[in-house]
Order: structure tokens, then C-alpha cells, then sequence
């Protein structure tokens, strides 16, 4: 591992072939490096000969993440690359389980490769951003095509028992991912979190794990890759992990090779839906040339689902009236959408909006307007509020994974890191454990919930702005109604209901670590976090959980450190340590990725749905005749009698770029104190006349805007260098690099 590394960092291509892959397992021995090494070292004393400031050094991995080591080059070389001149430079992320580092990016020119560290990923996609920039400064006025694979290795079955297995992603010989090392288990009924709606093609959940000869091991790894070259081949390589306690010269040939490998075919899974099915591993040598120990069985198979999106951006000037139409009208357009969506659509939906109205400076205004319209709709039903699955709530989820991924990692990554290299049972249910062991069970499960509590309520880290602004603004409304409980209400669900509490459950799929885990923490983490949601609804167990019923003396203990937290967080004269969102939102890769999605949404509506919807049908129709004849097109019946405005462009457009850093953040001087009769800022907040350009059509007048109360956006934006994180990155800090060279250029026009 310690080689590959070096191959990374250090120069070459990520090429990994079958017969020269690292295993977690450890170092290769000597013998079996086929070169590597030599040639890595002729490597470094050859650069290090040409660039006398360049040095190799190693450094500790964080606590956070489990990491032994990584290699790191100094970016004082970096600081001289002319990345505009070398049109072959590729600048993207590198999956954390390749450096065993999380928020790496790689530099990739003709001569070197180059890899960075950051403190989040928000800030390794603004320095990508940035970066592009210098080497692309016409980015958004230009057509480009995005490539993204989104994959779920879920399981494998009849494999050999007694061993350790893991699975490599390569993409055209090239290796992008790996998963954990996991150990056989015995046929099991496990739900995977990969998500619903699996049809499988060679046996489903029943016909798997262990029936036929061998057994099934369960990774439920997830894999989101994007900024991917033209990929023509998808590889999942099955490794077994060597036995650490076999002696080096005993390891024979055969460890080098991979055990099967699975061909994923591009079509069957390039479309916006995922495609699950159990794929056959072809064994990747013949059965007569190994023991029978190491023979797959006859139906070994990996479980995986996969979405490979080749999706198409057009230059910013092609959105511009599908941006401004989002920007003024989304809280009409959710109203008469929502009736039509299903659930999973409802989340892709919530999603790209917030992402687009995060990226042009509205989200803030677009979650208290849909906030709003849950406490309305819901009435005295106060009790459901932000518990179904609406787009308000997807909303919510969403918004906060983008903003408080910082704060969630600070927060939660120790405990987490922690209980999964614990030996601690924290099993109470008397049914599922020995009497015996009760006790200490009960008290394990107390200090674990102690230790959690103490991290959120003395507010470890700094707290996402963004919510604090969003969670006042619920209270002062809240006020206005004369329902003060209610806002409570409103933050406590978003906080814990639908954050903190889903990512103590499922850490993998907020960022907090990468493997799902095993049976013991799994439990661990659902105790805790059934623990800390009773805390913030601030109820008891009942009879329903009876055996959970000596931890309701703890959370009476710490209600009032509840309180006082909930009140903390929507506060805006608040002195806790804040942080602002420092990522990038490319708008026009995410105005593409909405367009796709409404299209699909509305194709296949009939005629008095499609008429409700004007005039957003025309203006996705607009978009995809710029796609090309091979777009799908919104059937309108009264198109022919609709006159559409022309459209013009702005004057100079070539000289200006909707990428404005500022946009994405929010400011901080708006914390500006209340009014003298205790009314909140809301309240006398007047929404100001919107002026249509020409693109954009006029709303039918029988079409009445949803009355809401919205907030202006012109809030005075600071730029991205305000906010740059202290904290030293583990592989190498690209803040070190001179700014003149990679800081995108100054403020410009956005729709």
C-alpha cells in the first residue's frame, strides 16, 4: 500500500492491472513487486535531482480516520505550474480509500502528479473549482460534457468461508476505489442500505448468501465518483486478504491476482435510474490452478447497483431564463409539483433546487418559505411537523449535508471512530443479551450516550451559519403566529430527526466513515441514537421499549442542557464559534442536472397537468432544443398558439462568468439586532417587486401566487479567502499556493 501511494503522488498514471494491485492487507513482499519499487525509487532520486525543493515526507494519519500513513509533496512545486499552458491537466477528487486521507485532490499534468489535502470536502470542491479556473477561465460559457458513476457494492455470495474479501473499482484499467476488507459470514435476511426498489436478474435477496456451497459477506459500500474522463469499461476486481499471519515467504503467486472479476456493461446502467442486479464473478484463473480452497463457488456473484450519468452542460447563457424562472417562482412550482412526485423523486427534486438556489444565493429564502408552508399546512397537526416525506423535508436534509458536513465531523467523527474498534456490548434488551451481562451493557450504553450528548450540546466545532440564520428566522415566525413552541419543534426535527440522529445511525452515508458497521456497533449506534432523539423530543421511554426504561433518569438529567442548546443554535446574537459554507456549486452542471429531472417528471403527465405547469414546459422545451434532436421534448397542445418572447442575451456576455464565489455564502454582518416592539425582522420584511427581462414569459393571471412571506436576497457577499480554514491539511495544503495563480476572477453577473 505504501508503494501505491508513492505511485500516486509522485508521478504516473493510476494504472493498476490485475497483476500489480495493492491490498489493504499490507506491503507486498519484496519479491512479488515486480519492479515497482525500484522504479519508484529511480522516480524520486530523478526528481528530486530536477526540483532541489522538492521532498518526500510522511505524515500521521488523523484520528478521525483510521489512517497509518500518507505521502505528501510540498506545494512549493505546484506554485510554478502554468496549468493554462498544459491543456492535458486534470484536476479532481480521489476517493478516501485510496490514500486512506479523506478530502484529497489530485493534479494530474504531462509530467507529475500532484495530491492535496483539505480540511472538508466544501473546501477540496472550491480549490477544484478554483483551480479549473486558472486552466479553464471560459468554463461556464462553453458546452462541456460531466461524467459520474454512483455505486452500491453490496454483497457477494458463495465465497470460501475463513477469509477476508474486498472489491477494487476500476474504470478502464484504472483504479478508483476500494472497498473494506470484510469476512464471510452465514446466510443472513439483511436489508440493504443501498435503497429500495432491487430487481434483481440472477436471484434476488432469497436465492443469495451461502445456499448454494459457500457463504455471503456484506459490504453496503457506496461509491459517488464524478469529474470522470470518457469511461468505456467498469471493472469490479474480488481480492482476498492475505493472512497476516502467514510468514512473507510463503505467500504464494496467487495473492497478487485477483480471485474473479465482474465487467459492469456502460449501457445497462448509463440513465438516471439505478440498475441493481446480481452480476457473476468470472474467476481470473483456471479452476485446475489453485487449491480448492481458493475456488469461487458456483454461483459466486456481487449484488451491486450503479447509475453512470453522461450528462450534457451547455454554456450558462442557454439557462438563463430557466434560472431566473427557478429563482422567482420556485414556491409555485413546488406547490404544483408535489402532487405529482413520489417519494425518491421528491428527494432528487428537493436536492438540485437547493443546490441551484444555494449556488445563485437564494436557499436561505427557499427553506424559510418552505418552512412556512409546513406550519400552515399542517395547522394543529403540530406534532408531524417535518416528519413526512415531503419536499420541505428533503429539502431540509439536504440543505444541511451541504452546509454541515464540517460540524458534523467535528461533532460526531471521534465517537464514531471510537465505537467501531470497540469491544463494548451496549446491548439492554434482556432478550438479546445474558442476564449477566446486563449491567455492564446498561452502563456501557449510558457513557456512550454521555459522550454524544456533551459533543452536541457544548456545540464542539463551529455550527453552521447558515442554519443559525434559517433557525431564527423559524422562531421570529413562529412569534409572529403566537406559536413559539412551534419552533422549537421546527428545529429540533431538522437538527436531530433528520441529521444529527440518521448520521449516529448510519455514519457511512453522511461522510463520517466509510465501511457500514458490524453487528455489535450497528446496535451501539441505534440505541444511542434512539437515546439522543427521546432527548431533543424531550419524552420518556413508555411501555413500548420497556427495556429501555432506566435511561429515562439520564434524559431528565440533561433537559435542561437541551434546552439551552436548541435555544443557542437559533439565536442570532449568539457568540458560538460559526463557520460559513466554503464549497462550490457549479450552477450550470446543477441547472442541467434539474432540467433532466423535470423533463422526466412532466414527459409523461397528460395535457391539463402539462397547462397547469406553464409556463415551466416551454421554457425546459427551450433548453432541450439546444441538446439536439435526441432530447426528449414536453408534448404542449397549445404550444402553436403561445407566442414565447425572443431572447436576448446581454450585452459583453463573453466577458462575464456566473461563477461568483460570494453568492454561495452567507454574510456576516446581517446580524442586526430586533425591532423596539419585539417583532421579529420577518414580520417587516417587504418582498420587492420582481422585474421580468424579456426571456421570461408572464404568469397566467388566474395562476395566484402561494401567499407566503419571503425575504429579499441582497445580502452584501464576502469572497471565499474570508472564511479559509486554520487547520493544517493532512496530505499537502493547497492553501499554501500563491493565490494570484489559482483565485477565479472577481465578482460578475449571475441570472
Amino acid at each position: 500500500m505504501m508503494g501505491f501511494r508513492r505511485w500516486i503522488v509522485c508521478g504516473g498514471a493510476f494504472e493498476c492491472g490485475p497483476d500489480h494491485v495493492g491490498s489493504p492487507g499490507g506491503p507486498r513482499p519484496k519479491n512479488q513487486d515486480g519492479g515497482v519499487r525500484a522504479l519508484i525509487k529511480r522516480r524520486l532520486e530523478n526528481r528530486a535531482k530536477r526540483n532541489g525543493n522538492t521532498q518526500i515526507k510522511g505524515l500521521k494519519g488523523s484520528r478521525h480516520y483510521g489512517s497509518r500513513e500518507s505521502m505528501s509533496i510540498p506545494v512549493s512545486a505546484l506554485g510554478s505550474l502554468d496549468l493554462s499552458a498544459d491543456t492535458s491537466t486534470v484536476i479532481r477528487p480521489v476517493h478516501s480509500s485510496i490514500l486512506g486521507e479523506k478530502y484529497c485532490f489530485e493534479v494530474i499534468n504531462s509530467e507529475n502528479t500532484h495530491c492535496f489535502g483539505c480540511s472538508s470536502a466544501a473546501e477540496r470542491d472550491r480549490w477544484i473549482e478554483d483551480l479549473r479556473r486558472v486552466a479553464q477561465p471560459n468554463k461556464d460559457n462553453i458546452e462541456r460534457t460531466e461524467n459520474s458513476l454512483s455505486l452500491w457494492v453490496n454483497e457477494a455470495k458463495d465465497l470460501p468461508p475463513k477469509r477476508s474479501y474486498y472489491c477494487e473499482v476500476h474504470l478502464d484499467g484504472t483504479l478508483f476505489a476500494r472497498t473494506s476488507s470484510r469476512a464471510v459470514g452465514k446466510p443472513a435476511n439483511r436489508s440493504s442500505p443501498a435503497g429500495d426498489n432491487f430487481t434483481g436478474s440472477s436471484g434476488g435477496l432469497g436465492a443469495s448468501g451461502g445456499v448454494v456451497g459457500g457463504c455471503q459477506l456484506f459490504w453496503g459500500e457506496f461509491f459517488d465518483l464524478d469529474n470522470l474522463p470518457c469511461v468505456s469499461q467498469i471493472t469490479l476486481h474480488l481480492f482476498r486478504e492475505e493472512d497476516p499471519k502467514r510468514k512473507r515467504h510463503s505467500r504464494d503467486e496467487s495473492s497478487l491476482h485477483p480471485l474473479g472479476s465482474v465487467a459492469i456493461p456502460l449501457a445497462e446502467i448509463q440513465r438516471r435510474t439505478y440498475q441493481e442486479k446480481w452480476y457473476p464473478i468470472t474467476p481470473y484463473m483456471a479452476s485446475g490452478t489453485a487449491g480448492n480452497k481458493d475456488l469461487l463457488g458456483p454461483q459466486a456473484s456481487l449484488r451491486i447497483k450503479a447509475r453512470f450519468q453522461n450528462l450534457q452542460v451547455l454554456p450558462m447563457e442557454k439557462y438563463k431564463e430557466f434560472a431566473e424562472y427557478v429563482t422567482v417562482d420556485y414556491v409555485e412550482m413546488c406547490r404544483n409539483l408535489e402532487p405529482l412526485l413520489n417519494v425518491k423523486e421528491k428527494e432528487e427534486l428537493a436536492g438540485a433546487l437547493v443546490h441551484v438556489l444555494q449556488s445563485i444565493g437564494k436557499a436561505k429564502e427557499f427553506l424559510l418559505d418552505l418552512g412556512s408552508a409546513e406550519v400552515e399546512r399542517l395547522g394543529e397537526k403540530e406534532a408531524l411537523i417535518f416528519r413526512e416525506n415531503t419536499l420541505a423535508t428533503k429539502a431540509i436534509d439536504e440543505y444541511m449535508k451541504l452546509v454541515g458536513q464540517k460540524y458534523l465531523i467535528v461533532t460526531l467523527g471521534d465517537f464514531i471512530t471510537r465505537l467501531y474498534s470497540s469491544l463494548e456490548n451496549c446491548e439492554v434488551d434482556p432478550l438479546k443479551c445474558p442476564a449477566s451481562e446486563l449491567s455492564n451493557n446498561q452502563k456501557h450504553l449510558r457513557e456512550a450516550c454521555e459522550e454524544v450528548v456533551q459533543k452536541i450540546i457544548q456545540t464542539y466545532g463551529p455550527f453552521p451559519e447558515e442554519l443559525n440564520k434559517i433557525f431564527s428566522s423559524w422562531v421570529e415566525l413562529c412569534e409572529d403566529q403566537s406559536r413559539p413552541e412551534i419552533g422549537q419543534r421546527l428545529i429540533s426535527a431538522s437538527l436531530f430527526l433528520r441529521f444529527l440522529c440518521p448520521a449516529i445511525l448510519s455514519p457511512s452515508l453522511f461522510g463520517l466513515t466509510q465501511p457500514y458497521p458490524e453487528p455489535n456497533a450497528l446496535r451501539s449506534l441505534t440505541l444511542t441514537a434512539k437515546v439522543i432523539q427521546n432527548l431533543a423530543n424531550f419524552t420518556l421511554f413508555g411501555e413500548k421499549e420497556e427495556y429501555m426504561l432506566f435511561m429515562n433518569e439520564f434524559l431528565q438529567q440533561h433537559w435542561d442542557g437541551m434546552r439551552g442548546f436548541l435555544h443557542t443554535v437559533s439565536n442570532l446574537d449568539t457568540d458560538i464559534p460559526m463557520s460559513s459554507f466554503d464549497g462550490y456549486v457549479d450552477l450550470p452542471l446543477r441547472l442541467a442536472v434539474l432540467h433532466g429531472l423535470l423533463v422526466d417528471i412532466i414527459y409523461p403527465r397528460d395535457q391539463d397537468t402539462i397547462e397547469k405547469l406553464h409556463p415551466l414546459p416551454s421554457i425546459l422545451n427551450q433548453i432541450s432544443e439546444s441538446l439536439g434532436p435526441e432530447a426528449r421534448r414536453i408534448m404542449i397542445s397549445s404550444q402553436e398558439g403561445q407566442v414565447k418572447p425572443e431572447y436576448v442575451p446581454p450585452r459583453d456576455l463573453a466577458k462575464f462568468s456566473p461563477h461568483q464565489p460570494s453568492l454561495q455564502q452567507l454574510p456576516h454582518d446581517s446580524k442586526g439586532p430586533r425591532d423596539g416592539d419585539g417583532k421579529s425582522r420577518m414580520s417587516a420584511r417587504a418582498r420587492k417587486p420582481v422585474t421580468r427581462t424579456q426571456s421570461a414569459p408572464h404568469r397566467r393571471p388566474a395562476q395566484a401566487k402561494l401567499a407566503l412571506k419571503r425575504q429579499t436576497s441582497s445580502e452584501a457577499l464576502p469572497t471565499a479567502d474570508d472564511e479559509m480554514e486554520s487547520k493544517q491539511p493532512l496530505i499537502s495544503s493547497p492553501n499554501t499556493v500563491r493565490r494570484s495563480r489559482v483565485t477565479p476572477r472577481g465578482p460578475s453577473r449571475t441570472p
